[in-house]
C-alpha cells in the first residue's frame, strides 16, 4: 500500500470560501469580494514562488499575509487592523471540499497511510486541519516548512517521503494544482490530478497519471 499525500489548499480545502468572511468584513459588493480573494490566492501562490526563487523564506502564514496586503491595496480598500486580522483568520476555517473526509477514510480502510502535504506551515495547517473536520481523517501532516521552501520545489516532495519511510516512487500526491502535479511527478512520485474544472496539464514538468474530478474519485481510482 502506498503513501498518499493530499495537497490541503485548493485539494481538500475550498481556498475561495474565504468570500464569506471577506463580504462580511469589508462590506462591499460581491463581483468586489470575488476580485479580493482571486488576487489573494493568485498573489499567495507567486509570493511562495518568489520566496522560494530568493530564497528568502518566509512561513506560509506570513505569505498569505503579504498576498492580503497586496490584494487589499489593490482595490483601493483600507480596512483596521482588527478587521484585517479577522479576514486573515479566514484561512483558518476554509470550507472542505465534498467527500473529503470520505475519500481520506476510504484510502485508510484500504491499507494507504494518508497525509496531507502543504506549503502551508505546521500551525496553521494543524488549525484548518481540526476546524475544517478532516484532522481525525488523517494518519498526519507534512509541511514544506521542515525544508524551509515551497511546492513544486523537489525539497518538499522528497521531505514527504522521508518522512513517511518510503521511496518516492511508493508515494502519491493528490492535487488540484496542475503545477503540484508536475512538480512531483517530477522527481519520481506518482500523481493523481483533481481536475474540477477540466484544464489542460501543465506544459512544463511532469504530466498526471491519472485524473479525477472529484474527490470521492480519488478513493475510486485506487
Amino acid at each position: 500500500m502506498a503513501g498518499i499525500c493530499f495537497d490541503m489548499y485548493g485539494t481538500l480545502c475550498d481556498t475561495s470560501s474565504v468570500r464569506t468572511r471577506l463580504g462580511e468584513e469589508l462590506g462591499v459588493a460581491e463581483r468586489l469580494v470575488a476580485a479580493v480573494d482571486e488576487t489573494w490566492r493568485r498573489k499567495q501562490l507567486q509570493y511562495s514562488y518568489q520566496s522560494a526563487q530568493m530564497d528568502e523564506y518566509e512561513p506560509f502564514w506570513s505569505i498569505t499575509e503579504h498576498a492580503l496586503d497586496y490584494a487589499l491595496a489593490q482595490f483601493d480598500l483600507d480596512p483596521d487592523p482588527e478587521t484585517r486580522e479577522r479576514i486573515a483568520e479566514a484561512y483558518d476555517h476554509l470550507e472542505s471540499f465534498p467527500g473529503a473526509a470520505e475519500t481520506l477514510d476510504r484510502l485508510s480502510a484500504d491499507g494507504h497511510e494518508v497525509v496531507v502535504l502543504s506549503n502551508g506551515n505546521p500551525e496553521m495547517l494543524e488549525r484548518l486541519a481540526e476546524n475544517a473536520g478532516l484532522r481525525a481523517h488523517l494518519d498526519g501532516i507534512v509541511s514544506a516548512h521542515a525544508v524551509r521552501t515551497f511546492k513544486p520545489d523537489p525539497a518538499v516532495y522528497k521531505h514527504a517521503a522521508e518522512t513517511l519511510d518510503r521511496l518516492l516512487d511508493d508515494c502519491r500526491l493528490v492535487s488540484a494544482n496542475a503545477w503540484d502535479i508536475a512538480g512531483a511527478g517530477n522527481v519520481g512520485m506518482a500523481t493523481t490530478w483533481v481536475n474540477r474544472t477540466r484544464d489542460p496539464p501543465e506544459s512544463i514538468g511532469a504530466r498526471p497519471d491519472s485524473q479525477v474530478s472529484t474527490l470521492p474519485a480519488v478513493a475510486d481510482d485506487r
